[in-house]
């Protein structure tokens, strides 16, 4: 059974998880835009208090999500750099080997 992995697949991968964890960093201030925008229709306040609670129950969830996510995007760029690493050193043993045959 062989696994295949692009560069090109690898590196989406790794820019998808680090835009991701910037969505997650940055949604308790648009949360907060979003309390501000709803404001007091009719003079009632509920709605907003409901999206202030929902997003403190979400934030503590968004945190534990976001620690788990900063893992993968570790080893997602530990993967890219791998084969990075190993395709440059493939490339330069190939160059190295034709030059002594040629």
């Amino acid at each position: 059974m062989a696994v295949r992995l692009s560069y090109d697949e690898i590196g989406a991968l790794y820019t998808n998880l680090l835009a991701t964890q910037t969505e997650f960093e940055n949604a308790s201030s648009r949360a907060s835009d979003l309390a501000s925008d709803i404001d007091r229709p009719y003079e009632r306040g509920e709605l907003r208090d409901e999206a202030n609670t929902f997003e403190s129950q979400w934030d503590d969830r968004r945190g534990k999500l976001n620690e788990g996510l900063e893992s993968v995007i570790n080893r997602a760029k530990t993967v890219l750099e791998g084969f990075g690493d190993f395709d440059l050193e493939s490339a330069a043993q190939m160059a190295a080997q034709m030059q002594e045959t040629g």
